[in-house]
C-alpha cells in the first residue's frame, strides 16, 4: 500500500482539523521535503539500478492492482486534504479515486522529462 493510501485511510477517519492541520504542516515543510526528496533519489540511483527499478515498478504495479481489487465502490469518494505544494499532481482536496491516479501521472511526468525528443510515445 501506497503513502498516500494510508494517509487516507488514516486522515479520512479524523475529523476535518485534523487533516487541514496535517496538509498546512506538509505544505510548511516543502522546502525540507524537495531537498530531501533531491538527495534521497540521487542516492536511490545507486542502489536501484535499471533491473532493480523495473523489478520494483512491477511489485508496485501489483501492490496497487490488488489494493484497487479490494476497494468498495463507495469508498473512492472518501477524500482527504494533501500538502498541494509538494507535487503538481496533489491537489488541496484528494480522493481515493485521485491518490489511485496519482502513481500513473506522476510516472508519466518523469517520463517526459526523460524522453528523448525522437522517442514517441506509443
Amino acid at each position: 500500500m501506497t503513502p498516500g493510501l494510508i494517509l487516507l485511510r488514516l486522515f479520512g477517519h479524523l475529523p476535518a482539523g485534523a487533516g487541514r492541520a496535517n496538509s498546512s504542516l506538509l505544505n510548511a515543510s516543502t522546502r525540507p521535503f524537495d531537498v530531501l526528496n533531491f538527495y534521497g533519489s540521487r542516492l536511490a540511483a545507486r542502489v536501484f539500478n535499471r533491473r532493480r527499478m523495473g523489478a520494483k515498478m512491477d511489485r508496485v504495479i501489483a501492490s496497487l492492482q490488488r489494493s484497487l481489487s479490494r476497494e468498495a465502490a463507495a469508498d473512492f469518494a472518501r477524500a482527504m486534504r494533501y500538502p498541494s505544494r509538494w507535487d503538481p499532481y496533489f491537489h488541496e482536496y484528494m480522493t481515493l479515486a485521485g491518490i489511485y491516479r496519482y502513481p500513473g501521472q506522476h510516472y508519466d511526468h518523469h517520463r517526459k522529462q526523460l524522453t528523448l525528443n525522437s522517442v514517441r510515445d506509443p
